[in-house]
């Protein structure tokens, strides 16, 4: 019987081993980076779409003239006062 090739079947298994290892590796690194983009893409979709982007700000923020700190408007507004209790 002849030997089909000159290597040994001990150098044949490593080299298989480290072409094994080197697949896992590169399929390990390709599924973190496809993970990362679909992160990434899912944010930018979500920043796109957010209702913060129609906000609609105040021209001024400042306060008014009559607030002294604690209640803005007039000393003399009306006031509804509603109670709700709940009696068990």
């Amino acid at each position: 019987m002849a030997k089909s090739s000159q290597r040994s079947v001990r150098s044949r298994r490593v080299e298989h081993q480290a072409r094994q290892k080197r697949q896992r590796l590169l399929i390990g690194v390709l599924a973190v980076a496809g993970v990362i983009i679909l992160v990434g893409i899912v944010l930018w979709v979500r920043q796109l779409t957010s209702p913060e982007r129609n906000l609609v700000l105040p021209e001024s923020l400042a306060l008014p003239a009559n607030a002294d700190g604690k209640a803005w408007g007039p000393a003399d507004a009306p006031v509804l006062v509603e109670e709700y209790s709940d009696f068990q």
